[in-house]
């Protein structure tokens, strides 16, 4: 395959998007399954409540009885007893009567309103009500939350703290999830040390291993670093030979042109095949990604900002994919440029950003640095996206800015 006959990104998404992907699933306890994917829909086998309740601290009334009912006109109704969170009740409310319920207790039958403590005064064996409720105030009935057989959570759900608190109303102890993907990291180039050593002379630490395997880990991802190979054809192809049990696998560096450049030659060595090399953006141009032993795996650009934007833009959707969710889309935001972004026309371009929130709205900073300076990205809230057919944007122009988080 010819070097960097590069496609346009929208192809390489597609590319990347029908690779096909068969997540495996599994059971998983309440207490582990926190960012988890729903392998299955959630149906309520129950209502909740499973009964009505009071909201309030207050008295169980007829509607009716209370009509006209205000401070210099109270309704006067007769008490007729209480019935206390957790008890069953076992009365029955009469017309003219109340019952006194305490926040979450039991409905009495014939009870279609419920008034507030604070809209009451006791006077002995009655009550009077300084305010009219309508049908329904403050009670919560039977499956107004939950109703049985309702689907409260969808296939390729990633679970939230709230999802957790329906599961447990429901008395789910577990549920059904896709298994989160193995993915094997590889960084290679003769250059690359541990991050523990102090570089010499043309050395530089491994910054990638560590943006790329937390940007995947929390995304739910298990990151299995296989080690920095050196730019030697055999030590390549033993380090991806290590990967082989792995659902993805990424090599970080040795993806651009060069002599010494040995990852698609590594692929093709191992059987393996190269669905493109090269995509029209920037930064991140010589990014690689192909099929090896039935695996996805992608050479990523060696600049630390070149390689977390093609992680962010195109290795994090198919990461999500593989862990089967289905609601992926990133957290965005509309603001005003301060200033102009130029741009090359023909090449889609990922400008990294800072948003500052004023009275008048959302002002956009952009960040302008080389694709090698790491620091850029944590001073950055996120990127703009300058389209392939546009020169840029101006300052004043709107532009919408992609979070990172």
């Amino acid at each position: 395959m010819e070097f960097l006959k590069a496609i346009a990104a929208k192809e390489a998404q597609d590319i990347i998007h029908t690779y096909p992907v068969s997540p495996h699933t599994e059971v998983v306890d309440i207490n582990e399954v926190l960012g988890r994917v729903l392998a299955d829909n959630v149906v309520a086998e129950e209502d909740i409540p499973p009964f009505s309740r009071s909201l309030v601290d207050g008295f169980a009334v007829k509607a009716k009885d209370t009509q006209g009912a205000k401070e210099t006109n109270p309704v006067l109704l007769y008490l007729k007893g209480e019935i206390r969170i957790g008890q069953e009740a076992g009365m029955m409310l009469e017309n003219g009567s109340c019952i006194y319920l305490s926040t979450g207790a039991m409905i009495p039958q014939g009870c279609d309103g419920v008034v507030m403590q604070e809209y009451t005064r006791k006077m002995g064996d009655a009550v009077e009500i300084t305010r009219a409720v309508y049908r329904g105030e403050n009670i919560c009935y039977t499956g107004e939350d939950i109703r049985k057989e309702s689907t409260i959570l969808h296939k390729g759900r990633r679970l939230s703290p709230f999802d957790l608190g329906a599961l447990s109303a429901l008395g789910i102890t577990g549920a059904w999830v896709y298994k989160k993907p193995s993915i094997a990291l590889l960084s290679s180039g003769d250059e690359i040390i541990e991050v523990s050593q102090k570089p010499a002379p043309g050395q530089i630490r491994d910054i990638n291993r560590y943006t790329i395997a937390s940007s995947l880990q929390n995304s739910g991802a298990v990151v299995t670093f296989t080690g920095i190979a050196k730019d030697d054809m055999e030590d390549i192809t033993d380090h991806l030979r290590a990967s082989v049990k792995h659902d993805m696998i990424l090599v970080s560096g040795g993806s651009s042109k060069g002599e010494r450049d040995y990852i698609t030659a590594a692929i093709e060595k191992l059987g393996g095949e190269i669905r493109f090399h090269g995509i029209n953006i920037k930064p991140g141009k010589p990014t690689i990604f192909g099929s090896l032993w039935g695996k996805p795996i992608f050479g990523l650009p060696g600049h630390p900002v070149s390689c977390m934007m093609v992680v962010i833009r195109f290795v994090l959707p198919l990461v999500r994919r593989l862990e089967g969710e289905t609601e992926t889309e990133q957290q965005r935001t509309v603001g005003v440029l301060t200033t102009n972004i130029p741009s090359s026309y023909g090449i889609e371009e990922y400008v990294r950003v800072r948003t500052d929130y004023r009275e008048s709205g959302c002002s956009i900073t952009p960040i302008f640095a080389k694709s090698s300076v790491i620091s850029s990205l944590s001073q950055a809230s996120g990127y703009v996206i300058v389209p392939e057919g546009k020169e840029g944007f101006e300052q004043g122009d709107e532009a919408v800015v992609y979070y990172f988080d």
